[in-house]
């Protein structure tokens, strides 16, 4: 097999694995390096200082490219401040512009050096590919070397998620068309200078392809997983306890667990009251105050061992806007703990079934149903447990994924597979 120098540009958390986006490219990324060269362009935003150490420990075949991590001197930051203060007084402050374009916050880059950074590194060697992660580094592209390959990892459609964001933020439909017809522009502009790009799930390719995307597109499994991780944990047998996971920071998040505290949890509290929520992650004290008052919900933070919590969980997943795969999901499903999910939350997962694997419902009466029938029958329990372990070992448990990109990969670089 052909041995490929690849160039990775990362999107978000990396590491430590804390959340759905290190799930979608670490364990990709840590199987692939035992096949290829990969150089990682890492941002303290990817990998916080703390963790370099422990990360290069841990996956020894990376090259890593920091970017942003060295500390500027006190001459420096002066420097920087007086700078930004005459742009500001001259009318020439790009970076205070761009931050008033808050709609595209998640498509344009405002840091200029890192900008730089990104071209200077790419233009250092010469790399079979270019791969980049997730929609906020979408438009590198323009500044990319023009002959090299470049792949694009699309984990979530941007403009669909804008104008989802924007209706439940209450803006007018024709304002929320507009900016998001905008942000259809750049994104279908920027997917079609790269080489190819690839999705998470069949109803992304074909939206993309209505939408103008002439580039090739590969469906490949959004989500891997660790030997490690694939442990069958929950217990049928133990009084169940409801679990949300997310961060506040990710809208999807915030509106589907606002629906389900105001419409769904009520519902619930009137058939029983011995019924209790634990939410993970990060919230703001303003979110936590407008349902502290009952005991029978819990906001953990970041818990380190998320297996403990699902032992007895029943994983309630009421997304109701965005697009891509929630890898909270097949979280779940690794360690057999049962789900409850709109059916826009559990899109695009492969071999989902409505009562054999999940429990899918949209409606606030039939969402708190589906977890009063959990509830109530632990032989369900045990049914749904066994099945969605099976689903996530078979999908996501081997190495199929391997091939599948590396397939894409020779594909576009015209390699052979063998040497």
């Amino acid at each position: 097999m052909k041995q490929l120098n690849i160039l990775v540009i990362p999107g978000y958390k990396l590491f430590p694995m804390e959340g759905g986006g290190a799930h979608a490219q670490l364990p990709f990324l840590a199987k692939q390096q035992e096949q290829h060269f990969i150089d990682l362009l890492v941002t303290p935003q990817n990998i916080a200082p703390e963790y370099i150490d422990e990360f290069k420990i841990k996956y020894p075949n990376f090259r890593l490219i920091p970017v942003g991590y060295k500390k500027n001197s006190g001459i420096k930051k002066i420097t920087i401040f007086l700078s930004k203060q005459f742009r500001k007084i001259s009318g020439r402050d790009y970076s205070y512009n761009l931050k008033k374009i808050k709609y595209f916050n998640g498509l344009i880059i405002k840091d200029a050096s890192f900008i730089e950074h990104v071209q200077a590194i790419s233009f250092q060697k010469k790399y079979d590919i270019i791969q980049i992660e997730h929609s906020i580094n979408m438009g590198l592209v323009e500044i990319l070397p023009a002959d090299a390959v470049k792949i694009f990892v699309h984990h979530e459609i941007a403009h669909t998620r804008i104008f989802s964001d924007m209706l439940s933020l209450s803006y007018n439909e024709a304002y929320a068309t507009y900016i998001s017809a905008t942000a259809q522009a750049m994104e279908i502009s920027w997917l079609n200078k790269y080489n190819g790009v690839i999705v998470l799930c069949n109803e992304d390719r074909e939206l993309l392809r209505q939408k103008g995307v002439i580039a090739a597109l590969q469906v490949a499994r959004p989500f891997a997983l660790f030997d490690d991780e694939l442990v069958k944990q929950y217990n049928p047998q133990i009084f169940p306890q409801l679990v949300f996971a997310g961060h506040e920071s990710h809208f999807p998040n915030k509106e589907g667990l606002t629906w389900f505290l105001r419409e769904v949890y009520p519902l619930l509290k009137k058939i029983r009251d011995d019924i209790k929520l634990k939410i993970t992650g990060n919230w703001t004290e303003d979110f936590r105050t407008l349902f502290v008052a009952d005991k029978n919900i819990q906001f953990t933070g970041f818990v380190d061992d998320f297996g403990s919590v699902l032992l007895n969980a029943i994983m309630i997943v009421p997304i109701r806007i965005g697009s891509g795969i929630r890898i909270k999901i097949i979280t779940a499903f690794a360690k057999g703990a049962p789900v409850v999910s709109t059916g826009l939350g559990a899109s695009g997962i492969p071999g989902i079934i409505d009562g054999e694997n999940i429990i899918l419902a949209d409606s606030a009466v039939s969402f708190a149903e589906g977890i009063i029938r959990l509830f109530d029958d632990s032989l369900l329990r045990e049914k749904i447990s066994n099945q969605s372990f099976h689903l996530a070992k078979s999908e996501y448990g081997n190495a199929l994924f391997v091939e599948e990109r590396n397939s894409f990969y020779y594909e576009l670089t015209g390699s052979p597979k063998v040497d």
